[in-house]
Protein backbone atom coordinates (compact mmCIF):
# COMPACT_ATOMS: atom_id res chain seq x y z
CA UNK A 1 0.00 0.00 0.00
CA UNK A 2 2.71 2.76 0.92
CA UNK A 3 4.34 2.09 -2.52
CA UNK A 4 0.86 2.46 -4.02
CA UNK A 5 0.75 5.90 -1.94
CA UNK A 6 4.18 7.15 -3.00
CA UNK A 7 3.54 6.36 -6.70
CA UNK A 8 0.04 7.17 -7.24
CA UNK A 9 -1.31 9.93 -9.37
CA UNK A 10 -3.09 13.01 -7.92
CA UNK A 11 -6.33 12.00 -8.55
CA UNK A 12 -5.96 8.71 -6.99
CA UNK A 13 -3.95 10.14 -4.26
CA UNK A 14 -7.25 12.66 -3.82
CA UNK A 15 -9.69 8.86 -3.54
CA UNK A 16 -7.17 7.29 -1.26
CA UNK A 17 -7.53 10.36 1.24
CA UNK A 18 -10.95 10.61 1.05
CA UNK A 19 -11.30 6.95 2.15
CA UNK A 20 -8.88 7.69 4.85
CA UNK A 21 -10.99 10.48 6.06
CA UNK A 22 -14.20 8.38 6.06
CA UNK A 23 -12.55 5.38 8.17
CA UNK A 24 -11.37 7.98 10.13
CA UNK A 25 -14.78 8.84 11.41
CA UNK A 26 -16.17 5.20 11.37
CA UNK A 27 -12.79 4.10 13.17
CA UNK A 28 -11.70 1.63 10.83
CA UNK A 29 -7.85 1.68 10.13
CA UNK A 30 -7.08 2.92 6.60
CA UNK A 31 -5.00 -0.06 5.57
CA UNK A 32 -7.70 -2.85 6.41
CA UNK A 33 -9.62 -0.98 4.06
CA UNK A 34 -7.40 -0.35 0.78
CA UNK A 35 -5.38 -4.19 0.63
CA UNK A 36 -7.03 -4.68 -2.34
CA UNK A 37 -6.85 -2.04 -5.02
CA UNK A 38 -10.42 -2.32 -6.31
CA UNK A 39 -11.67 -2.33 -2.57
CA UNK A 40 -10.96 1.72 -2.58
CA UNK A 41 -14.27 2.52 -4.05
CA UNK A 42 -16.35 0.10 -2.74
CA UNK A 43 -15.39 0.76 0.80
CA UNK A 44 -15.47 4.42 -0.19
CA UNK A 45 -19.17 4.32 -1.28
CA UNK A 46 -20.40 2.50 1.56
CA UNK A 47 -18.94 5.08 4.09
CA UNK A 48 -20.14 8.03 2.31
CA UNK A 49 -23.35 6.16 1.61
CA UNK A 50 -23.33 5.52 5.71
CA UNK A 51 -21.93 8.82 6.20
CA UNK A 52 -24.72 10.57 4.57
CA UNK A 53 -27.74 8.71 5.35
CA UNK A 54 -27.66 9.88 9.27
Amino acid sequence: MDERILSAAPEELAKLQQADISTQLDGVWFYDICNVPDQISQKQDITTKKLFSK
